[in-house]
């Protein structure tokens, strides 16, 4: 494509130097018979350079414009662009105490918990309720910023199609200024990408009379969403075996709690239609008993709601469908057959 081809550094450079020889005429003698003529060349000489530097000005936006494309606006950073914002939108965010009585490192006596129940339950609700605003606030700007990008790309990239020298020196300042304008976007997004601060105008926790009030502020803070392990979840003749993880963890953290939901698909009964239940688990799998043979059912997973939480909507999803009692004659390795999204 042209704008690709006068864009590199060093067509640029051999049409500048080539531009910058056509400026400067070969030194002669001036004499009174000459001043006219020699004015002339100077008026001439004057004119290349100018158009020298529009040239070199002009090369030098094509060149930002490509910069931009193959850096900050390269399809592979625009891809973890989107994933980093569904990842977002699938975390479940959360308040957490922060001690400002006590130097960096050291430990209360008090629990995070403990402190939490010292807070004015009013003033927890309201500080809830505003990170709850806050944090959708923060997915729909995200959302609207990306789309901004989207599009501000797809101009651009239009631009480093078909945009040559000439058009460069006509419209130049509208593509730098484009493209100035798309980056800024794209630092915005940036920018908004981690949870913002929680002010409080008043002090969480009440007098205690003699003792000596923790100093504290609440932050919001994110965890990962879980996700099943379709790989290692299966289900047999009237069981189902289920594997979820936390995203981007190495290790699994002990302390996490989880619900895991399930329900009969397609009942073809009343009773059927009320076979919904929920298991609280404090690993990462958990054996299900008692599912109907040849059936479907799907399984829902998320983490138990603490008093902390503020805003988690997703949550992982698996479908499968048990074997049927005739089915592998009773052979196990036949049975464990996972069948995932049967339609």
């Amino acid at each position: 494509m042209r704008g690709k081809l006068w864009v590199t550094r060093i067509v640029r450079a051999k049409l500048f130097d080539k531009l910058l020889k056509m400026s400067m005429p070969d030194a002669e003698t001036i004499t009174p018979g000459h001043a006219m003529r020699t004015r002339s060349m100077g008026q001439k000489g004057d004119h290349k350079a100018e158009e020298a530097d529009r040239v070199k000005a002009s090369m030098d936006v094509g060149y930002f414009l490509q910069r931009a494309m193959t850096s900050d606006l390269a399809p592979s950073v625009m891809h973890s662009n989107r994933m980093r914002l569904e990842t977002l939108r699938r975390c479940s965010y959360y308040l957490e105490v922060i001690r400002l009585d006590l130097p960096l490192g050291e430990h209360s006596y008090l629990s995070n918990s403990t402190i939490l129940h010292l807070i004015d339950p009013w003033k927890l609700q309201r500080m809830k309720k505003l990170a709850n605003c806050q944090v959708k606030i923060q997915l729909s700007l995200l959302e609207e910023l990306h789309e901004q990008l989207v599009k501000g790309r797809q101009r651009l990239d239009s631009l480093l199609e078909y945009c040559d020298l000439p058009m460069l020196m006509v419209e130049g300042e509208s593509i730098h200024e484009q493209v100035t304008q798309v980056l800024r976007t794209k630092a915005d997004f940036d920018a908004v990408l981690l949870p913002g601060r929680l002010h409080s105008k008043h002090q969480l926790i009440s007098d205690m009379g003699s003792a000596k009030v923790p100093q504290v502020r609440l932050a919001l803070v994110l965890k990962m969403p879980v996700h099943f392990n379709k790989e290692r979840s299966f289900a047999t003749g009237n069981s189902a075996s289920l594997h979820w993880h936390v995203a981007g963890a190495e290790v699994s953290d002990p302390r996490e709690q989880f619900e895991l939901h399930y329900k009969l698909l397609q009942p073809t009964c009343t009773a059927e239609g009320t076979e919904v239940n929920m298991l609280t688990c404090d690993a990462y799998s958990a054996q299900v008993e008692g599912l109907r043979s040849d059936r479907c059912y799907e399984f829902r997973i998320k983490r138990v709601d603490s008093c902390c939480l503020v805003y988690g909507l997703w949550n992982d999803s698996v479908i499968l469908r048990t074997v049927s009692a005739s089915f592998g004659g009773g052979n196990e390795c036949n049975e464990k057959r996972r069948r995932l999204f049967p339609w």
